[in-house]
């Protein structure tokens, strides 16, 4: 092909992209995630502690340690049994990634499923309020994104996983609330994610759910052609079914593990529903908590306001009213996102009144979930700023327009360096330099399974212990675990039965500094503190 002829494509190309400025604003918010995944494959960027868990899991995808359901819960600990989180979709989703690549492939798969949400959502807005909405919607997006931090947006613990698919939901709950027949796909993906992934979000989905098939049910009802209802739900139901029969096989055949969940309501304490009116008020109405450190330092146990208790009812029942008003003025989809907005303000402070509190108090990773519900608060009212006609009217002009885009742009360059939004950033840095070391010596052993990872004589809250199975998977070398909680996390098959004839044994501290030389420390790590690791073996 001529110059000339691929030149004049190539402006023609760039003239399209330019004229949809939606597109834009969606890949600008997309791009910092994408180059934060890429960087983490290809620099000594490991999973530390529980994130290393999901890397391990999903590479068991398939294997004969497959996993029937999620993680364990550790809110087993103030029930009277065991259980799981409902299913796996989510190991399923980074398998293809980490079975590639353990390490890269980890960061890799998160990101894409935090792009597809982003790209999902972007997709819905434009259905409901047109591409100006998508447009001025990348600006809490992009928002959010950049609160969360790199770090947050390449690391698969469920918490922060789940962050950018659940505000994905409430998108398409408004959508499919407000008549979109396609919209209750996305809303099926992101619900059975959501609430396989982790026990709290079934309040939030159930809640938020009804909405979307009632707002189905009257458009339904509604419409001159009926037949076309039947291929969208029927698509739907089948990917419902699809996506949680693996959950049924192990119900059936394995664990039982949803009957365990109902039957497991437990004896501990919880926050009083005001004191959840408290946490969710407090939160939503803070500008602080979105922006950075917000996301990183937010302790539920610090929040006592009761002007924050307040103004979380208030909100849901002003969302609920407005929603009714709307609905009254012929304003569906105002009337859909309204009501959307009142479900889930209503449905987190029952959620976060369902919390155990542990021995070390409310857990902050559990309430994640607000974030991205006030990201769809925020979204609604700048969509709803942009309809108005003195701003609509101003919009009309591409350069108001790209006025937006710039700011998108802005996020996103902001959201470029790495940024540790996590309680205590200088520790998490000398833990991701420690593994990084260990498994990196590690991976230099020849061993054969099955080798015994020995955790026993490390602090509690280490990073080292997942790290170390997932190199030994990686070289294809089996291992096992001595606790029998283990069980319940990685199958009977790995764990420890005595016949075992190798053990890696973790040391800390000055325990690991007493065996740096000796002839069995086949690892040593020289961070703060000391990790070690012992080989041991004994004849078969």
């Amino acid at each position: 092909m001529p110059a000339a002829d691929i030149a004049t494509r190539t402006r023609a190309v760039t003239r399209r992209i330019v004229r949809r400025l939606d597109v834009v604003a969606t890949l600008l918010v997309c791009l910092p995630i994408a180059w934060h995944a890429a960087r983490a494959a290809s620099s000594d960027w490991v999973p530390i502690g529980d994130d290393a868990y999901f890397t391990i899991r999903s590479m068991d995808v398939l294997t004969e340690h497959h996993p029937w359901l999620g993680a364990w819960s550790s809110g087993s600990v103030g029930v009277d049994r065991m259980v799981n989180n409902l299913g796996p979709m989510q190991l399923d989703l980074l398998a293809p990634f980490t079975k590639l690549a353990p390490v890269g492939g980890t960061a890799i798969g998160v990101a894409v499923v935090n792009i597809a949400a982003i790209v999902t959502t972007a997709w819905l807005l434009a259905r409901i309020g047109g591409r100006r909405a998508t447009i001025v919607a990348m600006v809490p997006i992009g928002l959010l994104t950049w609160t969360m931090g790199s770090e947050m947006l390449i690391t698969p613990r469920q918490h922060q996983f789940l962050v950018l698919p659940y505000l994905c939901f409430l998108v398409a709950a408004w959508a499919a609330s407000a008549g979109d027949r396609w919209a209750m796909v996305p809303a099926v993906v992101t619900a059975s994610l959501l609430t396989q992934t982790h026990l709290s979000y079934p309040i939030l989905v159930a809640s938020v759910g009804i909405v979307a098939v009632a707002g189905q049910i009257v458009a339904f009802v509604r419409s001159d052609d009926r037949g076309r209802w039947a291929e969208p739900w029927t698509t739907s139901v089948v990917v419902a079914v699809v996506l949680w029969s693996q959950t049924a096989y192990d119900q059936f055949f394995v664990w039982g593990n949803v009957t365990d969940v109902l039957n497991s309501p437990g004896t501990g304490e919880q926050p009083s529903l005001g004191t959840a009116a408290t946490i969710v008020g407090s939160t939503l109405f803070d500008p602080g908590s979105y922006v950075r450190r917000g996301y990183a330092d937010f302790d539920p146990e610090q929040l006592h306001s009761t002007a924050g208790a307040v103004a979380a009812v208030v909100l849901a029942v002003v969302l609920a009213a407005a929603a009714v008003l709307a609905w009254f003025r012929r304003r569906p989809a105002a009337a859909a996102g309204l009501a959307v907005g009142a479900a889930a303000v209503g449905a987190a402070i029952v959620d976060a009144s369902q919390m155990p509190i542990t021995v070390f108090g409310l857990t902050p990773f559990t309430y994640r979930w607000l974030w991205p519900t006030g990201t769809f608060l925020l979204v609604g009212a700048v969509i709803a700023i942009s309809r108005l006609e003195p701003v609509d009217r101003a919009l009309d002009d591409r350069r108001a327009q790209g006025g937006v885009l710039g700011v998108v742009a802005l996020l996103a360059v902001a959201n470029v360096p790495v940024s540790l939004q996590v309680p205590d950033p200088v520790r998490y840095a000398t833990d991701q330099a420690g593994v990084a070391a260990l498994m990196a010596q590690l991976d230099e052993l020849d061993l054969e399974g099955p080798v015994v990872i020995d955790q026993s004589n490390m602090y509690f809250g280490h990073s080292y212990g997942y790290p170390t199975a997932v190199v030994l998977q990686d070289n294809g070398v089996e291992w096992r675990l001595l606790e029998d909680v283990q069980e319940r996390r990685f199958g009977a098959g790995r764990v420890a039965d005595g016949s075992e004839t190798t053990t890696l044994v973790l040391w800390a501290g000055d325990e690991a500094v007493a065996r740096r030389d000796d002839p069995g420390t086949v690892v040593y790590v020289d961070v703060d503190p000391p990790v070690a690791v012992e080989l041991v073996e004994r004849a078969p």
